[in-house]
């Protein structure tokens, strides 16, 4: 092996292991973390949003929709989430839609749910 090879093979390593590393420790949560985050998020209300399509068209209805829409923005926007309280937070509102309809009552009760559990995991972040 030639002396040119060897010193361009390890300034090109060295580049390449810097700029890894950069992005481990600079950009991780740009290009991993958030992503990762979004897509766990989603797909826990994706089967909300599933069970939502058969409750009766009613302004509560929309009004769940912007509620749950909200709390997807808010959660993805912490450092940390923890997905089993979203899962059981699913689980709860669940439980209000047996009936396929949304009453003003269960949005209210839905809503509460919702502000106790980003201010539960607001909480935790401090």
């Amino acid at each position: 092996m030639k002396t040119g090879c060897l010193i361009k093979g390890l300034i090109a390593s060295t580049i390449f292991f810097a700029v890894i590393f950069y992005v481990a420790t600079n950009k991780m949560d740009d290009y991993i973390v958030n992503p990762i985050k979004k897509f766990s998020v989603n797909y826990m209300t994706k089967d909300l949003k599933d069970e939502l399509r058969f409750v009766k068209a009613t302004p509560e209805k929309d009004s769940l929709f912007v509620h749950l829409n909200s709390f997807t923005k808010d959660i993805t926007k912490m450092k940390t989430v923890n997905l089993n309280t979203v899962n059981d937070l699913v689980d709860s509102i669940k439980q209000y839609l047996d009936d396929s309809l949304v009453t003003q009552k269960d949005l209210e009760n839905i809503k509460v749910i919702i502000e106790a559990e980003l201010k539960n995991e607001r909480s935790k972040k401090n």
